[in-house]
């Protein structure tokens, strides 16, 4: 397996960013999954949003959905946390 090289480091591995720069003003939209057969909650993402509210609108919808709503549904923008939602009680 190959790995990308930092320029004037010779061998030393670069570090590649994982979300590549036109995904960077995307907004990550993650649900916790409670139904593994081990019990424990996940997040998975589960898609994007093009801006802020987009990604609001979109995380709300899955946990107040009428058909198996999530447990909580999180926004995130670079990493951080910006918003999170739950299911209604």
């Amino acid at each position: 397996m190959e790995h990308a090289t930092a320029p004037g480091r010779g061998e030393a591995p670069a570090r590649v960013p994982c979300t590549p720069p036109a995904a960077a003003e995307l907004f990550e939209i993650a649900v916790l999954d409670t139904t593994a057969e081990d019990g424990q909650a996940r997040w998975h993402t589960i898609g994007w949003g093009v801006d802020r509210a987009d990604a609001h609108t979109i995380a709300e919808s899955y946990v107040t959905r009428p058909m198996c709503p999530y447990a909580a549904a999180q926004v995130r923008h670079n990493g951080h946390l910006v918003g999170i939602h739950r299911r209604p009680t």
